[in-house]
């Protein structure tokens, strides 16, 4: 059992066994979502300090406290790509970066769209993502040659191959 040195409401600093020092986030769940329409994934690209650079990410983001996981997949893709979906098919849940970080992902898949024509996001005024619809064949190529993205994106595409959604070929 590791001795707390500091904690607050999002991280803790900690002392282990061998007095090394941990850091552990303590982040609210979140859910994502693979978003298929004519071919293509939908992907949002940020900036991200922790790596300084611009990464492709399956949308998706923190449920709010109180907020059914299904609404924030909906608000998320409406806030940061202008698109809707009616159907979503859950697929399971994952710990990215369990080593470092509480924090648990709910994966989703939807095709049942809308894609308004302008494409047109709905972000918070701190957000920079734009939204891209990659062909999921350089999607699958990207990451079979190491093509630095979320490695949420494979878990998403794994996740909906083993569902049946998708071949990946």
């Amino acid at each position: 059992m590791n001795r707390v040195v500091y904690r607050t409401e999002y991280y803790a600093v900690e002392e282990n066994g061998q007095k090394e020092i941990v850091v552990i986030d303590r982040i609210p769940d979140s859910a994502a979502v693979v978003a298929v329409h004519q071919g293509c994934l939908l992907l949002v690209c940020q900036h991200r300090e922790a790596v300084n650079e611009i990464t492709w990410e399956l949308p998706g983001g923190t449920v709010k406290p109180g907020e059914e996981r299904t609404l924030a997949v909906k608000r998320e893709l409406e806030e940061e790509a202008g698109v809707q979906c009616k159907d979503l098919s859950y697929m399971g849940s994952a710990y990215p970066m369990a080593s470092l970080a509480n924090r648990n992902v709910y994966f989703y898949f939807t095709d049942d769209l809308k894609v308004s024509e302008s494409r047109e996001s709905n972000q918070e005024e701190d957000e920079d993502v734009r939204a891209v619809w990659v062909p999921l064949r350089d999607v699958y190529r990207r990451i079979k040659e190491g093509g630095r993205m979320d490695a949420m994106v494979g878990h998403g595409l794994l996740l909906s191959k083993l569902h049946g959604f998708l071949a990946i070929d």
